[in-house]
């Protein structure tokens, strides 16, 4: 029901989160998540394990940069593309942390954005030939984050902007937790 005044709410997504396809055999598959993973491992960042801010994973910036992903997507086509989107970047980043010994679980977000965001994200994924589902209305998208469970409480963190969700920008319109 829309109420006066305001514009008719987005739908919420049905489907489960993203997930990175491996494909059977596939060397490539398999050096890609050992590649993260020993990546991981030789990060210089002593205060990763307690650093509920970063968990310690900036370095995924300095490889990757958040956009336009085609999917399906698999581990394989990790190295050589030139963005990921924020299920690939959940999916990462999850089994990272999840290596180091968190237990993460995966969310599901509807979040506020404006006009002009939504506008220059459509026209990016459509000149990359990607579907923009994820783009709900002019205000409002779909978003993947990571539960982490950290030493001292829970954190709903965001790979794909590196922090926790809700600072910096209002609180989800809708969530959504995936226990797998």
């Amino acid at each position: 029901m829309t109420r006066p005044g305001h514009p008719p709410r987005a739908k919420v997504p049905d489907q489960p989160p993203s997930t990175l396809t491996e494909h059977p055999d596939c060397v490539a598959c398999a050096d890609t998540r050992s590649w993260l993973l020993a990546h991981d491992r030789a990060e210089a960042t002593p205060a990763r394990e307690w650093d509920t801010t970063t968990f310690g994973l900036g370095w995924l910036f300095r490889y990757f940069r958040w956009g336009p992903s085609r999917w399906p997507f698999a581990w394989c086509d990790v190295p050589g593309a030139a963005h990921l989107d924020c299920g690939v970047l959940a999916c990462v980043a999850g089994m990272v942390l999840t290596a180091r010994g968190l237990r993460v679980e995966r969310v599901q977000l509807v979040e506020r954005a404006a006009v002009e965001e939504t506008a220059l994200w459509r026209a990016r994924w459509r000149a990359a030939g990607c579907p923009h589902d994820w783009i709900l209305s002019d205000r409002e998208v779909y978003h993947e984050v990571l539960l982490v469970h950290a030493e001292q409480e829970p954190v709903l963190f965001d790979p794909t902007e590196l922090r926790q969700v809700g600072q910096g920008r209002d609180r989800p319109l809708w969530m959504r937790q995936w226990v797998w």
